[in-house]
């Protein structure tokens, strides 16, 4: 009788067993793995003198209960879910879309909210249901076409170089430089093993990085910049720690920081590099008008400082229309009146308001600050706290994830999440580091809602099929 034979008990053995996984895609995998198995039973007993049918048998009898088996292989292969996560995940999608929807200055930010959001719900569900398979199966094409977007953006780096315009730079350059996180991740991932690529790489890299940054980085947001090269850093040290990139620990963790220091050089040396750190640490010292980046953090400190425990700021219309126009800082608190430019306002002390008094863009760069001054710090100490919450369950769920090029990707995208809410929070309290980055799922931030959507989605997907998908082993997919 043949051993795949709709009526061998071998047949039914299997079906009842593979029955019980739940993830289908797993079970030719698991089907021929047991039949192999027991097949190489079956040739023992043979050998020993056991006819076909009592081979068979034997063989089935040491397997054991097939419905155990089933129901052991599907807990050991099942797909993982987060549902505490997920609620969280939703909640700060919905607040980050009310709010941007409350909060306009016209009706036509609830459309454009519209359009980001939705669609980027839309690509969340999907990578997290189909993200990390369709990575694993489709690596080469996607590695192509990543490439192919990548000199499409270094073409329209030289394109503006030339001009003097910066064509689609300033929408898609902070992306691009964060996607590389990931990028580089696998990368790493697959050149593991071989140091003489790795070298090449980095010496090729080097040659071009910093060269640019030197002489060309008012393309790059500085803020893109340090993000990127924090998350790098730090998923290089995860990789380190899980031992999937091997070595002697104290030599790689020493390179990697080298590494960091070499490579962010321009953000302490160069002359755009030097303001920006200053700026951020001292941004009194560069105040010139109500319109720069340096105003808008020494007024978010002020505004902050005002605002009581339990309750939003409350100010009289003077000192509204003083904060309104700069007059509390320029007139007040410096001597330096040379060069003041009185904030243009479109309103009387009779009825201004505290949106009257805020940044340009607070509605996106601000959120968590309009937030404790609407609602007071209790309120916004917890809105911060849901945050922090939404990040410790995420890297709880990555620690989990056992497979090398999973647990790395995810640990990659959740870097690249983490830094852009550390800064952004560092600018909410008056320390902004060169321009806002957004606030992931919060912050509107049109194109930052797709590309954050993006790196969660991969996170979730990577934990959801980490016990079902075998990774690629010289670049040979298992699973087709």
């Amino acid at each position: 009788m043949s051993k795949t034979s709709p009526d061998s008990q071998v047949t039914h053995f299997l079906n009842e067993v593979t029955d019980q996984i739940s993830y289908k895609p797993l079970r030719p995998s698991i089907r021929q793995e047991l039949e192999s198995h027991i097949q190489d039973r079956m040739e023992d007993y043979e050998s020993q003198g056991f006819t076909r049918e009592d081979a068979e048998s034997q063989s089935l009898k040491d397997m054991g209960d097939a419905l155990t088996i089933g129901i052991e292989l599907n807990e050991a292969h099942r797909i993982q879910k987060s549902p505490l996560l997920l609620f969280i995940t939703a909640f700060l999608l919905l607040t980050g879309f009310v709010f941007s929807s409350l909060v306009i200055w016209s009706p036509v930010q609830t459309v454009y909210a519209l359009l980001y959001y939705i669609p980027g719900v839309i690509l969340l569900v999907f990578i997290v249901l189909k993200g990390y398979p369709l990575f694993i199966r489709y690596r080469r094409k996607l590695a192509i076409f990543i490439g192919f977007l990548y000199l499409l953006q270094i073409s329209l780096f030289i394109l503006s170089l030339f001009s003097g315009r910066r064509f689609g730079i300033v929408n898609t350059s902070f992306f691009a430089t964060l996607l590389l996180v990931p990028v580089i991740t696998t990368l790493l991932y697959f050149f593991r093993h071989s140091k003489k690529t790795l070298l090449a790489i980095f010496v090729g890299c080097t040659y071009a990085w910093l060269p640019f940054m030197y002489t060309s980085s008012w393309f790059i947001w500085e803020s893109a910049i340090i993000i990127f090269l924090l998350s790098t850093f730090g998923t290089v040290c995860f990789m380190i720690h899980r031992e999937i990139i091997k070595g002697r620990k104290k030599y790689l963790y020493s390179a990697a920081l080298g590494l960091l220091l070499f490579l962010g050089s321009p953000l302490l040396l160069s002359d755009s590099g030097k303001r920006t750190v200053e700026n951020f640490l001292f941004p009194q010292h560069s105040v010139n008008r109500t319109l720069d980046d340096t105003y808008n953090a020494i007024l978010i400190q002020e505004l902050l400082s005002r605002t009581p425990l339990n309750h939003g700021l409350e100010l009289t219309p003077d000192e509204m229309m003083d904060y309104g126009t700069g007059a509390w800082y320029f007139t007040r608190i410096t001597s330096k009146k040379q060069g003041y430019d009185p904030k243009s306002v479109h309103y009387n002390v009779e009825d201004v308001t505290l949106w009257d008094i805020l940044p340009q863009h607070y509605y996106n760069n601000y959120i968590i600050s309009v937030f404790i001054l609407m609602y007071g710090w209790i309120a916004g100490l917890m809105f911060i706290g849901v945050i922090g919450a939404f990040f410790f369950l995420l890297f709880t769920i990555i620690s989990k994830i056992h497979g090398h090029l999973a647990s790395s990707l995810a640990f990659a995208c959740g870097q690249c999440l983490l830094w852009q809410t550390v800064f952004y929070l560092l600018g909410n309290f008056g320390y902004q580091y060169s321009n806002f980055p957004n606030l992931p799922l919060i912050s509107e931030g049109k194109l930052s809602i797709i590309f954050n959507m993006l790196l969660l989605g991969m996170i979730f997907s990577a934990y959801r099929f980490d016990h079902v998908i075998e990774e690629p082993v010289n670049y040979k997919p298992i699973i087709s």
